[in-house]
C-alpha cells in the first residue's frame, strides 16, 4: 500500500485507505473535475427525501462535540477537506440525519474514531443507521475523544 492516497473529492474508500497507512501517509488532492462536481450536486438534489433536504431547511451545522448522547439517524455522509492545518485528519464528516423529534440535522465531526466508523459503514451500504456520539474520559493531554456508538433500542421512541 502507498503512503500516498490521491482523491480528486473525499469518499469513505479514500477515508478508509487514508485511515489504514496509519495516517502516517499523505492525503493529496487532485484537481477535480468540473463536470463531476456539478453532476454530484445535481444527483443530491434529485434524490432529496424533503424539501428540508433538498433547500437545506435552515438547519445551523451542529458540531458532534456539541450534539454528544442524543440518538440520530445517520442517512448520509459528506466528506469535507480540514482547514486546519497540521492538527488531527486532514478531512472531516457532515453527517446528514435526522433527531429522534424529526428534525433534520447536519453535524460535523473530525474525531478519527467516528470518522473511522461512518466511513466503514457508507463503504458497507450501512445506512442509514440509528447512532449516537459518546465523550469517552479525558487523556492525559485533557482531550475528550469522541466515538460513535450505536443507539440502545431504549433511546428511540417507538423502535423495535
Amino acid at each position: 500500500m502507498s503512503d500516498i492516497v490521491k482523491a480528486s473529492s473525499i469518499s469513505a474508500e479514500s477515508v478508509v485507505e487514508f485511515l489504514a497507512t496509519g495516517q502516517k501517509g499523505k492525503f493529496v488532492f487532485t484537481q477535480a473535475d468540473p463536470e463531476e462536481t456539478a453532476r454530484r450536486i445535481a444527483e443530491r438534489d434529485l434524490n432529496a427525501q424533503s424539501l428540508d433536504e433538498l433547500l437545506g431547511g435552515g438547519n445551523e451545522t451542529v458540531s458532534g462535540r456539541n450534539y454528544v448522547n442524543k440518538p440520530f439517524q445517520i442517512n448520509n455522509v459528506e466528506w469535507q477537506a480540514s482547514e486546519i492545518e497540521g492538527e488531527g485528519l486532514p478531512f472531516y464528516a457532515v453527517i446528514h440525519a435526522v433527531s429522534i423529534d424529526g428534525e433534520v440535522l447536519v453535524i460535523t465531526c473530525g474525531a478519527t474514531s467516528v470518522v473511522r466508523k461512518l466511513a466503514v459503514m457508507q463503504q458497507n451500504q450501512w445506512l442509514p443507521a440509528w447512532c449516537k456520539i459518546v465523550k469517552g474520559a479525558k487523556t492525559a493531554g485533557g482531550y475528550e475523544p469522541l466515538d460513535l456508538v450505536k443507539a440502545p433500542q431504549s433511546d428511540i421512541p417507538f423502535a423495535g
